[in-house]
């Protein structure tokens, strides 16, 4: 119904077609030939964004020239306070908008909307590693069987048609990749987080299948607990030399307001390096944990924000920087979500700028270089940081409240 529209004016047509008047429309047929027009329109505008992007590049690489910093760290951090997703997404986009640069035939194939933004983007990352000739032969060949495919079956189509054209570059980038190992750590709801293993392959599924077999035969022996819930807590114990997966020893902070603490709020708690929990979650950790310590965090009353100390040092001292983490919580670079890594000064010690709490703010690597690349600059109003880009445009970075009150974060000027 929808295939003649321009795909301009798809989101007009469908906005203002009556679906409820169509013969038939109990069953849906139209809303789904609008779904697959409105899939034409995103993929239209992802392709424009991701051209859009490069030509971003190829611009700032021009203007900054040789040896006065990376352009494209420069263009990741700028698309990313643009967009208002992480460094990491930004640098996604960076990257296929560059490995597309390489995939004329493929890059047009997106273009049309003939393949998603994820079948686009697992060609690219299946490519990263062929010389520019080899991308060409690729690109050449790939191209006609993507449409149709899922991600998972064009990755699959492209690494095989990588081997074939260079099987060295293949066995290079196998290397690479075994190479990087990881541990990461996501936040899931209720009081859950998710620990991420990245590793051999060979490693990762030896230890599974410990954990699994071991898992299986202590039910088999009767223990009561689930398979999942044996595998975790024996995960936890094993790496951490426990007896119990439960008694673990170390200081936690929980950020809670008064009645709260008292037993007479229902506020959620903040658990810091995790994000908010239940207070009834919180009445376990503390009942549980063996050596519990409550960490008591002076807040504004006003903002919810920890209160300024001032020691006068070089770098920071101890209490300073563990003031400042525990204020920031996470990276201070407007829309990064990255655990803090690096204590900054906001203006530059070497510039006359004071080692005190509000001239600080916690950065995670990758923005603390950012910040330190030609034409940013990064300033401070109070407690609120003012981060400019190279293009002019601002983006204000608050210290998040420790008990959140519908508080503004980040906004764009």
């Amino acid at each position: 119904m929808f295939t003649e529209v321009a795909t301009a004016d798809v989101l007009g047509v469908v906005r203002a077609h009556d679906f409820e008047s169509e013969p038939g429309h109990h069953f849906g047929a139209e809303r789904i030939d609008a779904i697959v027009a409105l899939e034409r329109l995103i993929r239209a505008s992802q392709a424009e964004q991701v051209a859009q992007i490069a030509a971003l590049h190829a611009s700032r690489a021009e203007a900054m020239g040789i040896g006065r910093g990376d352009p494209t760290l420069s263009v990741i951090g700028e698309v990313a306070m643009a967009r208002t997703i992480g460094p990491s997404a930004a640098g996604t986009q960076v990257g296929l908008a560059l490995g597309l640069g390489r995939l004329p035939i493929v890059a047009e194939l997106f273009r049309a909307g003939d393949i998603p933004l994820a079948v686009a983007q697992a060609v690219v990352n299946e490519a990263v590693c062929l010389p520019t000739d080899d991308a060409t032969i690729l690109d050449f060949e790939i191209a006609p069987r993507l449409p149709g495919l899922t991600a998972k079956r064009a990755a699959k189509a492209t690494a095989r048609a990588a081997i074939r054209i260079d099987a060295d570059a293949a066995r290079a980038r196998a290397e690479r990749n075994r190479a990087d190992q990881r541990v990461s750590m996501f936040r899931e709801v209720d009081g859950v987080a998710i620990l991420q293993v990245r590793g051999p392959a060979e490693q990762i599924v030896a230890a599974y299948n410990s954990l699994d077999s071991w898992a299986r035969g202590l039910r088999f022996a009767g223990d009561e607990r689930t398979i999942g819930q044996i595998m975790s807590q024996t995960l936890v114990e094993r790496v951490t030399g426990l007896a119990h997966a439960d008694a673990l020893d170390v200081e936690i902070q929980l950020v809670m307001d008064a009645p709260t603490m008292l037993g007479q709020g229902g506020e959620p708690v903040d658990l810091v390096g995790y994000g908010p929990i239940s207070p009834d979650v919180c009445d376990d950790l503390i009942a549980h944990a063996p050596n519990p310590s409550i960490r008591r965090l002076l807040v504004d009353p006003i903002a919810g924000t920890l209160l300024v100390r001032e020691p006068r040092r070089r770098h920071f001292d101890s209490p300073t920087r563990q003031h400042i983490r525990a204020r920031d919580r996470i990276c201070r670079q407007p829309s990064c979500d990255a655990r803090i890594r690096d204590d900054d000064h906001i203006h530059d010690h070497s510039l006359g700028g004071l080692t005190t709490t509000d001239n600080g703010q916690g950065l995670c690597k990758r923005s603390h270089t950012i910040k330190s690349l030609p034409s940013w600059k990064v300033t401070n109003e109070g407690k609120t940081t003012i981060w400019q880009t190279p293009t002019g445009h601002q983006y204000r970075s608050n210290p998040p409240p420790l008990l959140p009150r519908d508080a503004p974060g980040h906004l764009r000027q």
